[in-house]
């Protein structure tokens, strides 16, 4: 049961540690920054709300329940600042903007003092770490600060659902899909808060409705969070994340390509670990074009023309390029073919990763390399028996 707290921390952290490196240069960006923030603060309220997490925590500050007034304040800095970033991102004039701002941190810096002045004065010597809020449920003060959390939080999801529902017909494309993420997740929230209501209410009342908010109550938070925080930062880190995505695709397919003309020329740059795959394929793509310049004084047109008779013209073009290779490795003695070819496949992308594929996988063109390296050898053969009969004909003069 306990994972159902950390698979979404650990989502929600993987996600902004994945695009922290899209943020070099865009701190200055509000609304990238308060995206990438969200994403770390739920992650770290879904780590600290997990059973084990409390006891650790408990146990290393001494004090029963510790916890609950960390886990509550943090629950309702996340609030804050999912209103906050709903403001910005909905824009308008600078000044309504910033007031908006200020009165919902003023106000939920005011909520999160009450929850840990209320927990000051209650009296919880029992540690709970599953069931605290129906256990103390009767508790003076410790009531109270359950109550403050549970109307605060009620609020801000209202007021976020409310913000999203009126602004959804006014957009489009990501930032739509955004907006119904978000609107998905207020469900569930919304779900979680009254199984919450429901559960401590029947303690009130003297019944036991505890699985409401020890079993029903966790998988819905934790749904809750991540969706809504992937619906914030979907329009802010979606296009990079996709352009990423794609970038790993392309560079995985080109890679035969790269790795055979990669040895032709100089690395464009020394890559890293944490490089992003959008500069990874460029350096990628760089050297494979260079390498192909390379290549080109000796791409034999003859070679492409044999094997377009029983292959696809992109085959032909592998061939080629993979006889040529052979040429250019045999050093400065190699022979230029009569006929020059052109690989026109380079020029367009999707035919790029075609003659990737076709280097790793043809027949037809491990035929051409190993043809190519038998007409390279023959011509050494033939030159060294010329240079030693030369030397045979200077030793006899």
């Amino acid at each position: 049961m306990d994972v159902v707290f950390y698979i979404p921390g650990v989502i929600l952290l993987a996600t902004a540690v994945l695009n922290l490196p899209a943020m070099r240069g865009a701190w200055r960006d509000p609304l990238m920054a308060a995206s990438i923030s969200v994403l770390l603060i739920g992650a770290l309220v879904c780590i600290l709300s997990a059973p084990p997490t409390i006891g650790v925590v408990n146990d290393l500050m001494g004090i029963a329940n510790f916890s609950a007034p960390l886990v509550y304040s943090g629950m309702s800095g996340l609030s804050a600042c999912y209103l906050v970033l709903m403001i910005a991102w909905r824009g308008g004039e600078p000044e309504r903007v910033a007031r908006a701002s200020r009165a919902v941190v003023c106000v939920y810096g005011l909520v999160i003092v009450g929850i840990v002045a209320l927990f000051a004065l209650a009296d919880v010597p029992v540690e709970r770490t599953r069931d605290l809020d129906t256990y103390y449920a009767r508790t003076p003060y410790m009531r109270e600060m359950i109550l403050l959390y549970l109307v605060s939080h009620t609020a801000a999801t209202a007021a976020l659902a409310g913000m999203c529902l009126a602004w959804l017909r006014k957009v489009r494309d990501l930032t739509r899909k955004g907006l119904t993420l978000i609107v998905v997740g207020v469900l569930f929230d919304l779900s979680y808060q009254i199984a919450k209501y429901l559960a401590i209410g029947a303690r009130w009342g003297g019944r036991d409705w505890d699985f409401l908010s020890t079993s029903l109550s966790p998988p819905l938070v934790a749904v809750a969070g991540v969706t809504v925080a992937a619906g914030f930062a979907l329009p802010r880190v979606g296009p990079s994340t996709v352009d990423n995505f794609r970038a790993w695709r392309r560079y995985r397919l080109l890679r035969p390509l790269w790795l055979e003309l990669r040895e032709l020329r100089a690395p464009v740059a020394d890559t890293h670990w944490w490089d992003l795959p959008v500069v990874r394929l460029v350096q990628q793509e760089i050297t494979i074009l260079d390498g192909v310049l390379v290549c080109s004084p000796y791409l034999d047109d003859e070679v492409r023309r044999a094997v377009a008779l029983d292959h696809a013209e992109i085959v032909a073009e592998a061939a080629m390029l993979a006889a040529a290779r052979v040429r250019v490795c045999a050093g400065p003695d190699a022979e230029l073919p009569s006929d020059v070819g052109r690989l026109r496949s380079v020029a367009q992308p999707h035919l790029m990763v075609q003659l990737a594929r076709a280097l790793s996988s043809s027949p037809a063109v491990a035929e051409a390399r190993r043809w190519a390296a038998r007409q390279q050898a023959a011509q050494q053969k033939l030159r060294h028996d010329r240079d030693h009969d030369n030397d045979r004909d200077h030793d006899r003069a």
